[in-house]
This record gives structure tokens, C-alpha cells and sequence, in this order.
């Protein structure tokens, strides 16, 4: 699984690394991270024993349809001061083009103050935000509150099809209720299929009007900007098409 992550990390890295160009490419709004699966964040262990009761040493497997899923926490979202969401990463076992893992996102209730045991569980979600091929979840991520009222969970994943390389976000709103898609984004896309083929842009969330719209900008091969608005179905959407090509 370790292999397979990394072949479409390093892909998706030389992807990036080909679309930057002087001047650097702007400031990302959210705090982006790769996924760590072999860390386990401080005081995750407790609260991942309650949404997961059959975990063996801050890791779980779960059958979900015909696969076999292996989730291990990634890192705590505070909802309130008596409330947090727990997300986790399910790697596939099937490790195919076609497989992909997980991510799930756990909502925990907890004494006043920073979350710690005892939990328990309110609410239980396994399929969140993007997810990667090769049987891999997300293989970055991240979380801000400058895009809607409650937090937004930043989930990326991508792969390479014939020489294409595409990367992709979905944002995730972690509502009282329970987690929202509210946006899909494509991060990146690079050519190596041809000698001449396109080196490609990579795209980061520069800014934001709370509630209302955000931009994405691209650097690289070209330059320019992207919004995305937030509709009466409190989805955001790309008025028109996007310049960047898909995989």
C-alpha cells in the first residue's frame, strides 16, 4: 500500500514541480499537509477506540461492500467547545487503478475544553471527501473556517491516466448535522504523454468571501484565476468552464 501511495505521490509532485514558474505561486489560504499514515496524533488513540471499537493498535479494518478498508486517525476538528470530528484514512486493500480507499469523519462528544476521554460517539460517516486510486484515500489535507460558517474539511487525492497526471479537492463542510460535499476543484494537471505535451498548472484556494465565494489560483504553464460561488443549494460552483484540462 506504502508503494503504491508513493508512485502516485512522486507523479503528482513531479506534476507540480514542472508547472512552477518565477514569479512563485501564490499563498495557499488553507494549511495544506500530506497524509501521515504512519503517525497517530496526540490524544486520537481514545477517541479512535470509540469509533472504531474493533481497532488494534490505533488501526481498523472494516468490510464495506466487496473491500476490505484499513483506517488509522489523521487528526481532530473542533466543532464546539464540547465536540470534535475525528477523520481517518481507509486504505484499500485492493490496490487496482480502479480501487479507491476512504476517508471517514467521526463526530465525538466530549467534556468542556480540548477533546479528551471520555467520547462518545454521535454520528458516523465513511465515504468523505476525495480519495485517490491505487487504493489510496486522501493524500493531503487540511481545514479552515474562512470558508463557510462551520469548518471546511480540504480533502486531495489524484492519479495518473496514460501520461496524464490530474489532482483534484473536494471540500467538506462539517456541519451540526453531519459532514457536506460543498465543492469539487481540480488542483493539477500535467502531460508527459508526448514530448510536447503541456507541463501543466497546479491550482491553490487564495481567497475567500465567507459563505459566499472563493478563488483558486494557478500557476505554472499559465496563469489566472478561478471562482467559485456558492449557490441557494449552499454548493459552490465555477461559473462557466474550467481552463484547466481534465484527466
Amino acid at each position: 500500500m506504502q508503494a503504491s501511495k508513493t508512485v502516485i505521490t512522486l507523479c503528482l509532485a513531479a506534476a507540480a514541480a514542472a508547472s512552477v514558474v518565477a514569479p512563485a505561486a501564490a499563498q495557499s489560504l488553507i494549511e495544506v499537509k500530506d497524509v501521515d499514515r504512519d503517525a497517530v496524533p496526540a490524544g486520537t488513540p481514545a477517541a479512535f477506540a470509540v469509533a472504531f471499537p474493533d481497532a488494534q493498535r490505533n488501526e481498523a479494518t472494516r468490510e464495506i461492500g466487496e473491500d476490505s478498508y484499513s483506517f488509522v486517525p489523521l487528526a481532530f476538528i473542533p466543532l464546539s467547545d464540547t465536540r470534535v470530528a475525528l477523520v481517518s484514512t481507509g486504505a484499500n486493500a485492493c490496490t487496482g487503478q480502479a480501487c479507491t480507499g476512504l476517508n471517514a469523519v467521526h463526530y465525538l462528544s466530549h467534556d468542556a475544553g480540548e477533546p479528551r476521554h471520555p467520547f462518545s460517539l454521535q454520528g458516523e460517516w465513511l465515504d468523505v471527501g476525495a480519495a485517490g486510486v491505487m487504493g489510496n484515500p486522501a493524500l493531503q489535507w487540511g481545514w479552515t473556517r474562512a470558508i463557510a460558517d462551520n469548518p471546511v474539511l480540504f480533502t486531495e487525492a489524484g492519479g495518473v491516466w496514460q501520461g496524464r497526471a490530474c489532482g483534484y479537492a473536494v471540500l467538506t463542510e462539517l456541519t451540526p448535522s453531519g459532514p457536506r460535499d460543498i465543492a469539487r476543484i481540480q488542483t493539477s494537471f500535467s502531460d508527459a504523454s508526448s514530448d510536447d505535451g503541456d507541463p501543466g498548472v497546479e491550482g491553490v484556494i487564495t481567497s475567500a468571501d465567507k459563505g459566499r465565494s472563493f478563488t483558486v489560483s494557478y500557476s505554472g504553464s499559465a496563469r489566472f484565476d478561478e471562482t467559485y460561488t456558492r449557490g441557494a443549494d449552499g454548493q459552490y460552483r465555477l461559473q462557466g468552464a474550467s481552463r484547466v484540462t481534465a484527466c
